[in-house]
């Protein structure tokens, strides 16, 4: 019988352990007003009690305020948020317009070098010689690639929550 309360005392002791490890480890990573200083020039999603999540650039952290430098298309902004209306803070990952036009544009010319080798091969075999049909299969895919990269839109993502009020 004592070995019988003895296990079952063990096994919810075991449970109530490893429930309350997990809880730790959820709120572990979620850190202090004072930490945000460690994560200055980082792309963030800061959401306030009253607005929407704002994404942008964590450029200066004080007592009382944190500030996040937005984008728009020509527009600079700095959105200030008040150390008791913000919500939470998390580490983001911005989608970046140029950067989809560059990868478009690399992988554009890729496609076209290779479309131009294979149609200066067959016109090799043919008996004509179209010695300028690589670069410009490769400029033309560029192109094409750069612009689709440009439209390609892809949201801002949230990746790890640094600060919960």
């Amino acid at each position: 019988m004592t070995k019988r309360i003895s296990a079952l005392f063990l096994t919810i002791s075991i449970l109530f352990t490893s429930a309350s490890t997990i809880a730790a480890q959820t709120k572990r990573g979620v850190g202090s007003w004072e930490a945000l200083n460690s994560y200055l020039n980082n792309e963030v999603a800061a959401k306030a009690e009253d607005r929407k999540t704002v994404f942008g650039v964590l450029t200066s952290v004080d007592a009382n305020v944190v500030t996040v430098q937005t984008s728009d298309q020509n527009n600079v902004t700095e959105v200030l948020f008040r150390r008791e209306e913000v919500e939470k803070i998390w580490l983001a990952k911005l989608n970046i317009s140029s950067r989809k036009t560059l990868i478009g544009a690399g992988v554009g010319a890729g496609i076209g070098v290779g479309i131009g080798a294979i149609a200066l091969k067959n016109s090799d075999e043919r008996g004509g010689a179209y010695g300028a049909a690589v670069p410009f299969y490769a400029v033309c895919g560029a192109l094409v690639g750069g612009v689709a990269g440009f439209f390609v839109r892809q949201k801002n993502k949230k990746e790890r929550l640094i600060f919960q009020k």
